[in-house]
Parts: structure tokens; C-alpha cells; sequence
């Protein structure tokens, strides 16, 4: 922490900045966190612009910090490069949110960036932002940047203005990503078209595992298509996870195994070999016990003529040592019988947990082999569906021809009936005159009741559009008001912290340029006190020294006494003025320190009141998206009226048609 400070310290110093107070209190917090997990956390706090140049040159080398907050600080592009610049080669952060802070253009650029060449991100939030706004060229190279990132995992883009060329692009993108399971879209503008492409990126990308796409104009079937790709990919997640951890507990099991293995023969190798070398210790000691014993039958033989009795002695001890040696020499059979049959017996048991693990090895084949024989069923099922979805979609395509062949044999009926009722006229046309008159003004009646009825459909369809149009107005107008108004509350409040700040400093270097000159003026009283003091004791001495010449000097005296009473009356009246001055100095110095004070207390309100504000902002912006998804639910059940009453309105017509041809077929049936 403390190299972490003084390396903050040095670039303040490279780039002419003053260390911020803020930035040095939260790299204080870290001394007193014991967790694993270390936050940097800026949210909603004004940072002066030049110290995210210093923070991004700070961060390319920081060890420290996995997390970085820096939500609703209102950054301007070239902040967020600078900082964002350092990011780039940044191996600790996993993850990074940057809500509210209007990023777009440059912004995106940046994060382009960082997603392209930082492998160590997993969490990216960007929630109110306007990454996607106008279909920029740097939303396109944040969608490539994304496609090639392989360290991601969750993406939050609420909020920001993405279209469909936008949404068109995302799924572009997470065709080719392989790393990102969580992607929240909510509150966008995706619809019909961005909404189908997710879909298509959806069923080929198989790490996806969550897609929010509220608020985006999505057809419930796309939705619903979307959830059963993703939950696919889930349960492909898990089985995939599921054989990674049987293999993971098999590949232990079988270390485990040959490690207890290796340590049993490794034992039994350390006991022969102490056995080898105690052999090897009997056998170089009955090695020198026989060098010696034949040491002393060479001079034995030598000595043979005189000493004959310690001969007899010298053979029976030889006897006595070849009979040892012959011993020993058995012993060493038996030791190497015995070490035959250990590495037979150890040959024996190695070659039996050899087998045993063979038929391990084969039961966790045969599970392997069950589990691919389990997946290829299930992949053969899925296949099943898409055979039996492409039969189905065959069968409603030969339906609609169907219905196209019926509806073109009602048309040839109907013309073959007109021209048949055009003969008949020609043929019975005095007859028919009554029929005909009769039958116009049905049809004319008819006529007029279905343009009656389609006018007031047209009109309730005008209706509900503009009661539409108003609502989507009224949704747009609370947003961009409530945007402004954020932004008006930003501004007021950074420009009071300003005004306040300038204000205790002017008022504090008034206070410090007081206290200079009443310390200035007190020392040069006191030095003109020890003055006047010198003076005095000099007078004295004088006086002291002139004590023979009092009485001719009398007068003298006298008059220089009552200059120095005159002299120490104003000084008296000088010291009493002075402190008099100064208690009032003093008692103004107090109240400016309580007026002070006061404004801190102020600044305190105000940052309160502004907090509050805040939070009712926070709030109104909650029940605004409330009411929005109520107007959504609304328009979603007008929408299901219009489609009612034109269901209704096809019956009708349908009921209609039947009606006449019932009436004209009655009427060829009576001609």
C-alpha cells in the first residue's frame, strides 16, 4: 500500500498535479481490508479531469485492486481515455463499472480498447450510458473488440441506446465470442429485427447462458425461442461440467493410486537396500576376520618348528573360523532367498493393484462411454425435433398452398357463377328484373354496412395508434426530462462545491493574513516594551551611579522623574489600547471561526439535500420505469384488442360472404 501511495506521489509530481485528498483517503482504505477482494471506489465523488491522466498511469501498473467503481462521475471523453488507457495493460481488475457517464464516440473507442488487448476483465458494466446512440462506427468496433475478447464474462448494457443495427451487430459479435454467459440488453430499442439476429446468435454460441431483453420491443416467440436456446446451452454447460469433474476425481484417483504405489516400492527398495548393506557390513568384517586369520597362520607356520603345542591351538581356532565363515556363508543364501521372494511377493501385489487398476480404468470407460452413448441419444433427439419442426413447417407450407389452391377454385367458382348468373340474366331477363333490383339493393346494403363497419375500424385503429404515438411522446419527454434534470442538479452541485470551496479559502487566507499582522504587531510592541525596559534599567543605574550628586541634583531628578512616570503612564495607556485592540481582533478572529463553521454546516445541509434530491430522482426514475412497463403491459393489451376486433371483423366478413353465397345460390336454386 505504502509503494502503491508513493508511486501515486511520483506521478503527481511527473505530471505537475496536487494529490487529491480523496483519491489518497481510498487508497488508505486498503491497509484495513483483510479480504482478498480490493475495491476502488469513485462513485458520484467530482475528481478534478487531470487526476484520471495520473490514475490511468497509476492503474497500468497496479497489483492491488481486482475492482473499480466509478459510477455517475460525469467523465468527459479525454478523462475516460486516460483513464481507460491504463486499463489496457492492467493485470488485476476483473471487474469495472462506469454507469452514467454519458460514454459515446471516443468513450466507446476506449473500451474498444480494453476489451481488445486486456485478458484479466470478467465484469463489465455500463448501464445509462450512450454507447449504442445514432449507430455509430465506434459501437461496431466495440462489437469486434467483444467477438475477439476471451475473458469476459458479464456484459451490462441497459440504457443504452442500441437499435436494431446495434442488436444486429451484438449477435454478430457473440457468434464469434466464446467466454461471455451473461449479457443484460434491457431497456434498449433491439426490436423485430435485432431481436431475430439474437435469436440466430443464440442457437450457434453455446457459452451463453443468460440474455435480458426486457424493454425491447421483442416478440414473445423470439423470447421464448431465446430461453430455449440459452437453457440448450445450460444444460450442454452442465453435462460438459459434470464429465470435467468425473475426469478431474478419475485423474486424481488414478495419481493418487500410483503415488501410494510408488511410496510402497520405494519403502520396500529402502529396506533392501539396508539389508544389501548390512550383508555387505557382515561380509567385509568376516573379510578382515579371515585377512587376520590368515595373518596368523603365515606366522604360525613360520614359528611351526618351535611352538608345536600352539599349533594344534592355531588349527582348531582356524576350524573354529572356517565353521563361522561357512555360517555366515549361509546366512547369506538364506538373506538372498529371502530377498527373492520379497521383490516376487512385492512383483506379485504390484502386478495384482496393476490389475485392479486396469479394471478402474476400464469401469470408468465403460461410465465414459455410457455418458457419450447418453449424449449422442440426446444429440439424436434433438435431431428428432428439428426433423419433426422441418416436417411441421412443411405441412403449414402445403396448407397455405392448399388454401391458395381453395381460395383460387372459390374464385374460378364465383366467376363461373357470375357468368352463369350474366346467362341466365340474358336469358331470363324480364323475369330476372325484380330479382336483380332485389339483389342490388341487398348487395348495395351490404356494401354499406361493410364500409360503416370498416370506417369505425379504421377509426378506432387511428385512435389507438395516436393514444400510442401520445404515449410513446410522453415516455420520451419524462426521459430527456429527467436527464436534464440530472444534469442541471450535477451542474448546481458541482458549481456550490466550487463557489463553497473558493469562499473558505478566500475567508481562511483572510483569517491566516490577520493572525500574520497581529503577531507582527505584537512582537514589535513587545520588542519596543524590553526597549523601554533597557531604558529604564539604564536610568536607574545612572541614578544609582549619580547617588553622590542627589542633592545638587535634585531638581534634575525630579524632572526626569516625572518624564519616566509620564513615559510609563503611556505605556501603561499604550499597553491597555493595545490590548483592548487586540481582545477585539480576537473576538472578530472567533466570529469569523463561527461563521465558518456555520458555512460547514451549511455545506453539510446542502450535500444532504443534494443526496436527498438523488435518491428522489432514483426514485421518481424507478416509478417512472414502473409506469413505463405499465404503459408497456397496456399498449402490449391494446394491441391484443386491435388484433381481437379484427379477428372478429374477419368472421364477420366471412360470415357475410357465406350469407351471400347462401342468398345467391338460393336464388339460382327458385330460378
Amino acid at each position: 500500500m505504502d509503494q502503491f501511495k508513493t508511486l501515486y506521489y511520483d506521478y503527481c509530481k511527473t505530471y505537475n498535479v496536487e494529490p487529491n485528498e480523496i483519491i489518497l483517503g481510498e487508497i488508505q482504505k486498503i491497509s484495513n481490508e483483510d479480504n482478498q477482494t480490493k475495491i476502488f471506489n469513485l462513485s458520484s465523488l467530482n475528481i478534478p479531469e487531470e487526476q484520471y491522466t495520473v490514475l490511468g498511469k497509476l492503474f497500468s501498473h497496479d497489483s492491488l485492486y481486482t475492482s473499480i467503481h466509478l459510477n455517475d462521475c460525469n467523465l468527459s471523453s479525454q478523462a475516460l481515455q486516460a483513464f481507460l488507457h491504463g486499463l489496457v495493460t492492467n493485470t488485476t481488475c476483473r471487474k469495472l463499472e462506469l454507469k452514467g457517464n454519458s460514454i459515446h464516440g471516443a468513450g466507446t473507442e476506449a473500451l474498444a480498447k480494453v476489451l481488445r488487448k486486456n485478458q484479466t476483465l470478467q465484469s463489465l458494466r455500463l448501464e445509462w450510458n450512450q454507447i449504442g446512440s445514432m449507430d455509430s462506427p465506434a459501437f461496431s468496433s466495440f462489437c469486434d473488440a467483444l467477438s475477439v475478447n476471451k475473458s469476459l464474462i458479464e456484459l451490462d448494457l441497459r440504457n443504452n441506446d442500441i437499435s436494431h443495427v446495434g442488436g444486429s451487430e451484438l449477435a454478430a459479435a457473440l457468434k464469434r465470442n466464446v467466454t461471455l454467459r451473461v449479457l443484460d440488453l434491457r431497456w434498449n430499442n433491439i426490436g423485430l429485427v435485432g431481436s431475430r439476429a439474437l435469436l440466430a446468435a443464440c442457437q450457434s454460441n453455446s457459452t451463453l447462458n443468460e440474455l435480458n431483453l426486457t424493454g425491447n420491443n421483442a416478440p414473445d416467440d423470439i423470447m421464448e425461442n431465446i430461453n430455449n436456446a440459452l437453457a440448450k446451452n445450460t444444460e450442454k454447460r452442465q453435462i460438459h461440467f459434470g464429465h470435467s469433474q468425473n475426469m478431474a476425481i478419475l485423474a486424481r484417483q488414478v495419481q493418487n493410486i500410483h503415488t501410494e504405489k510408488d511410496r510402497q516400492i520405494t519403502s520396500v527398495l529402502k529396506r533392501v537396500s539396508l539389508q544389501e548393506q548390512a550383508m555387505l557390513k557382515a561380509n567385509k568384517s568376516l573379510a578382515e576376520k579371515v585377512k587376520k586369520l590368515q595373518e596368523t597362520i603365515n606366522d604360525q607356520q613360520l614359528g611351526f618348528n618351535a611352538i608345536s603345542a600352539k599349533n594344534a591351538l592355531l588349527e582348531a581356532d582356524l576350524t573354529v573360523a572356517t565353521q563361522q565363515y561357512n555360517d555366515a556363508e549361509n546366512e547369506i543364501k538364506k538373506m538372498k532367498i529371502e530377498k527373492d521372494h520379497l521383490i516376487h511377493q512385492i512383483r506379485r501385489e504390484y502386478q495384482q493393484e496393476k490389475d485392479g487398476l486396469l479394471n478402474i480404468q476400464e469401469k470408468f470407460q465403460r461410465d465414459l462411454n455410457e455418458n457419450l452413448e447418453i449424449q449422442r441419444r440426446l444429440n439424436e433427439k434433438v435431431h428428432d425435433l428439428e426433423r419433426k419442426n422441418e416436417t411441421l413447417q412443411t405441412t403449414i407450407y402445403e396448407l397455405r398452398e392448399t388454401i391458395t389452391i381453395n381460395d383460387r377454385d372459390h374464385h374460378l367458382k364465383i366467376s363461373s357463377l357470375d357468368d352463369e348468373n350474366q346467362r341466365l340474366k340474358l336469358k331470363h331477363k324480364e323475369n330476372l328484373k325484380d330479382y336483380e333490383l332485389s339483389s342490388t339493393r341487398n348487395i348495395q346494403r351490404l356494401k354499406e354496412s361493410y364500409e360503416t363497419t370498416q370506417q369505425n375500424l379504421k377509426e378506432q385503429i387511428t385512435k389507438l395508434e395516436t393514444i400510442r404515438t401520445t404515449l410513446e411522446r410522453e415516455v420520451n419527454s419524462l426521459k430527456s426530462i429527467i436527464s436534464t434534470q440530472k444534469l442541471n442538479h450535477e451542474e448546481i452541485l458541482q458549481h456550490e462545491k466550487f463557489r463553497l470551496k473558493n469562499e473558505g479559502e478566500k475567508r481562511q487566507h483572510e483569517l491566516e493574513d490577520r493572525l500574520r499582522s497581529l503577531i507582527t504587531t505584537k512582537e514589535q510592541l513587545e520588542s519596543h516594551y524590553n526597549q523601554l525596559l533597557i531604558s529604564n534599567r539604564d536610568f536607574q543605574q545612572k541614578i544609582n551611579f549619580q547617588s553622590v550628586e542627589i542633592e545638587t541634583l535634585k531638581r534634575q531628578f525630579e524632572s526626569v522623574q516625572t518624564v519616566n512616570l509620564r513615559k510609563d503612564t503611556e505605556i501603561l495607556e499604550n499597553r491597555e489600547k493595545l490590548k483592548t485592540e487586540y481582545e477585539k481582533k480576537l473576538y472578530l478572529i472567533q466570529k469569523d471561526i463561527e461563521m465558518n463553521e456555520q458555512l460547514k454546516d451549511r455545506i453539510k445541509q446542502l450535500e444532504n439535500t443534494l443526496k436527498n434530491q438523488h435518491n428522489d430522482g432514483r426514485n421518481i426514475m424507478r416509478k417512472l420505469e414502473t409506469r413505463i412497463t405499465d404503459l408497456q403491459a397496456i399498449l402490449h393489451q391494446r394491441d391484443q384488442e386491435i388484433s381481437r376486433l379484427k379477428r372478429d371483423e374477419e368472421k364477420r366478413l366471412q360470415f357475410l360472404r357465406t350469407a351471400m353465397l347462401d342468398y345467391i345460390g338460393r336464388g339460382t336454386k327458385t330460378n
